[in-house]
């Protein structure tokens, strides 16, 4: 594009959308001077006003100085300079024999009306892994599209939140079956799985923002850009939800969980010191007065023997709930010292045991290093809380007893198979006590796959946890 060619009235074209934009950074606790906004008034007469990638880098460039910033002008940009449906700004056309090919299973697909838990849903993740495994920006692009229209629901459920939508197709999609199929063909194929290992994950996530993207797109297409803005709540970090927090929310939960655990370790040594007085013994006070005349000045209690429970952690670290396994490993790990041992598991359909991992977590453990270094798929790559317990009470079970706390994170999902009920009852009754924290809406228990009403018999509690607030507040009440 030649300097002849731009229209030098950009910036007053988009003066209003411009100012609509500054009004919700400032609102999202983002500075924005009146210079800056001049700024990028002239920008945007330097660029193509008709081309969105050049107005996004035209108003990033002026309007944000720090990198933290930019997730949340990202968020709002999309909201408010939304594409509809079905249109290329910015995108060019697709060329090459592969893209084409792509492009023709796509419109195959898009066109088939099967449900998805049918043939059309399985042809969609493999162009999806096949899209991703070529690094092909169009496919991924109409692939995050029709995930969207496929799973996301937003037909149903008109008034709930982006982090809802977007944790249903994360959940429907299950990315990280797919990073562990896509790797294994890889190694099948003769290429060295740590060259491509790396290069796959970053490619998934950019399908993530891709699928996010789209979300907000859409949400902004139903409800306005103005009234899909106004809907953004921007809570403090501990009220943040886990699951599909912005990247920029999921960076400040980072920063809070080493003081939250400082903040509960206090609490928890308090409440112990006051267990630790115990009763009042009368025959040691009586003793103890008559050195002062009958007068009870100092009287002596009973000190309790309180032990420190031996804590057993199932995380749950497949799809959109990884998230989550990793605020609760970081949690509790930075607590280490208030239990007499702790012993940490990951689990998808198959579990492994990472208490080795993370004691070289020095501030959070990312659970793609889990999954990275642990055997957690076993079988197809699908949540099986049924097989999971069964192998984790034959591998571990002998070691649970009277002072063993065991706690589950995860949604409860297990793809319609087998609880395996029986054998969790067998856990509890040789456990002290058995929890089960999920992060899920108390609302979505026991719909569709749950199992949480076939385990609530079972356990001695089930805490909804979709937050740092309610993460801390579980574990006081359980340890």
């Amino acid at each position: 594009m030649t300097a002849q060619s731009v229209d030098p009235a950009g910036g007053a074209l988009l003066l209003d959308p411009l100012l609509r934009l500054v009004t919700k950074l400032r609102e999202a606790g983002v500075p924005v001077s009146s210079s800056e906004v001049i700024d990028a008034t002239s920008a945007l007469n330097a660029v193509d006003v008709l081309d969105r990638d050049q107005v996004r880098a035209a108003m990033a460039a002026t309007l944000v100085k720090r990198a933290a910033d930019r997730p949340a002008f990202e968020v709002l940009f999309e909201l408010l300079f939304a594409v509809r449906r079905g249109g290329r700004a910015g995108r060019g056309p697709a060329t090459g024999d592969e893209r084409r090919q792509i492009a023709t299973s796509l419109d195959r697909v898009s066109h088939s009306g099967v449900d998805a838990s049918g043939e059309g849903a399985a042809d969609l993740l493999d162009l999806i892994m096949e899209a991703i495994r070529r690094g092909d920006p169009e496919a991924l692009r109409a692939l995050a599209q029709m995930a969207v229209d496929r799973y996301g629901g937003m037909g149903s459920q008109p008034d709930a939140s982006e982090r809802y939508f977007l944790y249903r197709v994360l959940r429907a999609l299950e990315l990280s079956r797919l990073m562990g199929e896509m790797l294994r063909a890889e190694v099948e194929e003769g290429v060295d799985e740590s060259k491509v290992r790396a290069e796959l994950a970053d490619r998934i996530e950019a399908f993530k923002k891709l699928i996010a993207s789209e979300v907000r797109s859409q949400l902004a297409e139903a409800r306005g850009p103005e009234g899909t803005t106004s809907a953004v709540e921007l809570l403090g970090t501990e009220d943040v939800d886990f699951l599909g927090a912005s990247p920029r929310q999921l960076a400040a939960m980072r920063e809070a969980i080493r003081p939250l655990a400082r903040a509960l370790a206090t609490k928890m040594a308090r409440r112990r010191r006051r267990r630790d007085r115990g009763r009042l013994d009368v025959r040691r006070t009586v003793r103890r007065s008559l050195s002062s005349g009958g007068v009870l000045l100092d009287p002596a209690f009973r000190h309790p023997k309180v032990a420190r429970p031996d804590l057993y952690l199932l995380c749950d670290v497949s799809g959109s709930v990884a998230e989550f396994a990793s605020f609760t490993l970081t949690l509790l790990q930075a607590m280490a010292s208030e239990f007499s041992r702790m012993r940490s598991f990951a689990f998808v359909d198959g579990i492994d045991e990472v208490t080795d991992h993370l004691k070289d977590v020095a501030s959070f453990l990312e659970v793609r290093h889990v999954l990275y270094r642990a055997n957690v798929v076993r079988d197809d790559g699908h949540s099986d809380y049924g097989a999971v317990l069964e192998r984790f009470w034959d591998r571990h079970g002998s070691a649970i007893d009277s002072r063993s706390t065991v706690i589950i994170t995860g949604d409860g999902r297990s793809n319609y198979r087998e609880p395996q009920a029986d054998v969790l009852r067998e856990l509890h009754a040789r456990a002290r006590r058995v929890y089960l924290l999920n992060p899920e809406p108390e609302g979505d228990w026991d719909t569709t796959d749950s199992i949480v009403g076939a385990y609530r018999p079972m356990l001695d509690g089930v805490f909804e946890v979709r937050n740092l607030r309610q993460l801390g507040d579980a574990i006081y009440r359980i340890t």
